[in-house]
């Protein structure tokens, strides 16, 4: 991955890569006409980018706390941030204009793309390990 020594940047980047991956799905269901899981997909996505930006403010504060306050505050976020999962999934469900799967995957949607990114990246130094090893 690049900037890994700069977390705010990498932290866009890692937006970037994600709102390019999920053209497809809202260009695709918006052709389609399924207005539901625009919506939905939509949504799930765009409470993950606050969720991800939320998890880079809360590391920051919580590296300049003493050890044990910083454990205890990161592990009651981190039931926070679970909560608001639930109170996403939960409203994705209720609503009729919202679909379930949909908020579902987008609220999943930069965990997919940083693994998938990491994979590819991992595929690239192997390669390029193997083509030095060979010269």
């Amino acid at each position: 991955m690049k900037y890994i020594d700069d977390p705010h940047r990498l932290q866009i980047e890692i937006i970037k890569k994600t709102y390019l991956i999920s053209l497809l799905p809202v260009l695709s269901s918006l052709i389609a006409g399924e207005y539901a899981i625009t919506l939905g997909f939509v949504f799930g996505l765009l409470i993950a980018t606050l969720l991800l930006r939320l998890k880079y403010n809360n590391i920051i504060r919580a590296l300049n706390m003493e050890e044990e306050s910083a454990e205890k505050f990161i592990r009651n976020r981190y039931f926070l941030e679970y909560a608001l999962y639930f109170l996403v999934l939960f409203t994705a469900a209720r609503h009729a204009n919202l679909n379930f799967l949909a908020a579902a995957v987008g609220l999943f949607m930069i965990k997919f793309t940083v693994i998938m990114w990491s994979i590819i990246d991992l595929l690239k130094d192997t390669f390029q390990r193997q083509i030095d090893e060979y010269k």
